[in-house]
């Protein structure tokens, strides 16, 4: 009985929490909530109290490496104190554009500052965002096939803000 009470709870508790984040009632019709292709594979759009986010997709874990810090991009573009703005603050824009030539060699290089090159040279996206604040953010994705990776790129690309997109599911 005793386990049978501890797993009610659990249950319960999960609903709760899905239903408080995913949320998305109200939402106006001019906010994007739909990621790109392949970004979709990989992370989801997410409604919570404090906006609209982008997360990892169940089963991946986007995490700083060292750290092992979850990894999110927020509608709400504040450095501290977001507001509980619910579904009132949104992405306008989500595009995730692939770069090739020396567009992808030269990402591909500042994404390898600090790491050994690899043999396998990745797939390079790059994701611009805008929220309804007017803020935007830029991001790129290294996808090495089993290993993909991103990089905060706002005000140029900084290698110090790699982050790993770990598919719980797959071996490395």
């Amino acid at each position: 009985m005793k386990s049978f009470i501890s797993l009610l709870f659990i249950f319960f508790s999960f609903n709760l929490y899905a239903s408080t984040v995913g949320d998305c009632t109200g939402t106006p019709d001019e906010a994007v909530t739909k990621l790109p292709e392949p970004l979709n594979k990989w992370g989801q759009l997410v409604c919570t109290p404090y906006g609209h986010i982008i997360s990892n997709k169940e089963g991946w874990i986007w995490s700083n490496p060292g750290s092992y810090s979850p990894v999110m991009i927020p509608s709400q573009m504040v450095q501290s104190n977001p507001e509980p703005l619910g579904n009132k603050s949104y992405f306008t824009k989500i595009q995730l554009v692939k770069l090739n030539g020396t567009e992808a060699s030269n990402s591909i290089k500042v994404f390898e500052k600090g790491f050994d090159k690899s043999e396998q040279s990745p797939t390079v996206y790059s994701l611009q965002v805008a929220s309804i604040s007017g803020k935007e953010l830029a991001f790129q994705f290294f996808d090495y096939g089993n290993s993909k990776w991103g990089m905060w790129c706002n005000n140029g690309c900084d290698p110090n803000s790699k982050f790993m997109l770990l598919n719980m599911a797959e071996k490395p």
